[in-house]
Parts: structure tokens; C-alpha cells; sequence
């Protein structure tokens, strides 16, 4: 195999520095959508939660009304706070399968980072030792 010169070995380094940018560049944008996708939706089911759990204060709040004017019996009030339990639940629900999507929502790059730092290390090698191995 012939030697290459200097220039050319500077050419090479460019190119592969460029491409490997490119390709980091891809991973980390990739990385970035799962995990804001993760917080979206983690996001999304909390406020269905607590919208839900606003809906059912509402209903606490007719049901307790309802509950001084009947005087403690058990009439049409009875309903309202059935509702309002049922909406508690299902908002806990909501709001149990929020909070794994929120940890797992981690919008940092972190492989795209470590691969980074890696490619510098090799074009610093590459550098000290323009003839030696591209490992």
C-alpha cells in the first residue's frame, strides 16, 4: 500500500470527520423526538388527570350541597359522590401511567454525546499519528 501524504491524510480525516458529524447529528435529533415524545405523553395523561380530578371537585362540591340540603339522607346526592369517586379513580389511573412516561422522557442524547466524544478521541489519535492505525 502506497503512503499517503500528509494532505491527503488531512483530506481524509476531514471527510470522515464530516460524515461522523452528520451521523451523530442524526442520532441525537432520533434521541431527542423519542424522549420529548415520551414527555408529551407523559404530559398529556397528567393533565387528563388533573382535568378530570378538577371535574370531580365539582362533583364533590354538588354532592356535599346536595348532602347539607337533604340533611345526611341518602336521595339524588348519592349519585354525585359515585361520580366523584369513579372520576378519582380513573384520574389516579391516568396519572399512574404518566409518571413511568415522565422518567422515561430523558430528551438528552446521551448516545449521541458518548459517540461524539469517542469520534474526538480517534481524530486526535488520527492526528498525533497521521501513519498509524484508524482504530
Amino acid at each position: 500500500m502506497p503512503e499517503r501524504s500528509i494532505s491527503q491524510l488531512i483530506q481524509d480525516i476531514k471527510a470522515d470527520s464530516r460524515a461522523l458529524a452528520q451521523e451523530e447529528t442524526a442520532l441525537a435529533k432520533s434521541e431527542i423526538q423519542v424522549g420529548a415524545k415520551n414527555l408529551g405523553i407523559g404530559a398529556g395523561l397528567a393533565g387528563a388527570g388533573l382535568f378530570l380530578l378538577f371535574l370531580g371537585s365539582i362533583m364533590a362540591i354538588f354532592a356535599a350541597a346536595a348532602g347539607f340540603h337533604e340533611g345526611l339522607g341518602w336521595p339524588w346526592w348519592g349519585s354525585f359522590l359515585m361520580v366523584f369517586g369513579i372520576l378519582v379513580v380513573i384520574a389516579l389511573i391516568l396519572v399512574a401511567v404518566a409518571i413511568p412516561l415522565f422518567k422515561k422522557g430523558n430528551p438528552t442524547p446521551t448516545a449521541a454525546i458518548n459517540g461524539g466524544k469517542s469520534a474526538l478521541e480517534a481524530i486526535t489519535r488520527a492526528l498525533r499519528n497521521p501513519s498509524g492505525p484508524r482504530v
